[in-house]
């Protein structure tokens, strides 16, 4: 008799084992889909990376499933400024404390798809040559926020330091009142006081000045997306472009990196997504139905001659030892075996997990009781 209840226990302790792995597996992949809507943003901190880094954007750049949003604001500091602390990127207090020879500017540096999705406008002056910008050599030509007016006129040069490197901006326009963008906590940044500066229309391989382009490099690839398709989409693509490029490090904000790294099978999962959940419940309710038969022939097999108070005890001591203490193992297990095919720990995961075996628990007990004596 107690190699039977041995075997019973095991085999059911087993077949718990196998379907909570594979519940905690599978979990991650049907709550990612459908995907939800989230920004981009990609960085790198090796060196060696930068230039897979230039195809990795241009291709983002050239996607016709979304526009890809460049927008940095990073301060410039620039010499013989000739307007007041209203433009100043640090508080009075921290000029003050430190005294800056030169002083640090706001600035917006930004591409020309962000330039038009944020309708910004000039008041008077010329249009940003988009085309022409190449940071090839020491003139750029910039637009000014209003507030600039009585202060720079068109055609003046501000000479300041560019992301390490000494350039001349040419003011060529002026923005209209008001021009504003949302900037990443920012909901509307105001470019009244802000130096507008264009982003070149793609990136190149980086040469001889490693330290201005790795650090242009690193601010451009820091995007938004606005897609025009739908996310899964949009995921598959990025992905395929990383493959295409070597560019693999990189990380999403509002998107797991979990459904980059597996896009393939999320997108199989999604495409079935009805039947994998719909076999998900078949099988729970199956082996539900398993470890009640099994639990009531572990307790048939050894207490039928049992008195009522008997049974009632002992139904307690087997429900104890051979389903809460083997399924609870079988549990923990689980969750380490997934963690380790995951590579990393999914709280939805455990949580259903949990919430699985504890209806387990409630389920074969009601369903059970009809195995001792009414």
């Amino acid at each position: 008799m107690h190699t039977k209840k041995s075997f019973l226990t095991i085999f059911s302790f087993i077949i718990f084992l196998i379907y909570f792995t594979f519940f905690g597996i599978l979990t991650p992949f049907l709550t990612s889909v459908p995907l939800k809507n989230g920004g981009f943003k990609t960085f790198s901190s090796k060196n060696d990376l930068y230039k897979m880094v230039d195809n990795f954007y241009n291709q983002l750049n050239s996607s016709e499933d979304f526009d890809l949003l460049t927008s940095f604001n990073q301060a410039i500091e620039v010499t013989d400024f000739k307007g007041d602390n209203n433009f100043y990127y640090n508080s009075e207090e921290f000029i003050e404390k430190h005294t800056p020879l030169n002083v640090n500017i706001k600035s917006l540096q930004l591409n020309q798809k962000a330039y038009h999705f944020y309708k910004i406008e000039i008041d008077n002056g010329i249009e940003i040559p988009w085309d022409d910008i190449s940071y090839k050599d020491k003139h750029i030509p910039v637009l000014l926020g209003p507030d600039y007016k009585k202060y720079y006129h068109y055609g003046d040069i501000i000479k300041g330091n560019y992301y390490s490197k000494d350039v001349d901006f040419e003011v060529i326009g002026f923005l209209k009142d008001g021009c504003s963008i949302k900037y990443k906590n920012i909901s509307d940044l105001n470019l009244d006081t802000y130096m507008l500066i264009p982003y070149p229309p793609s990136l190149w391989e980086v040469n001889d000045d490693f330290q201005f382009e790795s650090l242009l490099y690193f601010a451009m690839v820091n995007c938004d997306i606005v897609p025009f398709v739908s996310e899964t989409q949009i995921l598959k693509d990025i992905k395929e472009i990383a493959n295409q490029t070597g560019f693999t490090n990189f990380s999403f904000v509002g998107i797991d990196n979990f459904q980059i790294q597996n896009i393939e099978l999320l997108l199989f999962i999604q495409e079935h997504q009805k039947i994998f959940i719909f076999s998900m419940i078949a099988i729970f309710i199956l082996i539900n139905i398993i470890g009640i038969k099994i639990f009531r022939l572990i307790f048939k097999a050894n207490y039928t001659n049992s008195t009522k108070k008997q049974k009632k005890y002992r139904y307690i001591r087997i429900f104890t030892f051979h389903i809460i203490i083997p399924y609870g193992i079988a549990f923990l297990l689980s969750v380490f075996l997934s963690v380790a095919f995951l590579k990393k720990i999914l709280p939805i995961s455990i949580l259903l997990e949990i919430m699985t075996l504890l209806l387990t628990y409630i389920i074969i007990y009601v369903f059970s009781q009809k195995a001792l004596p009414q």
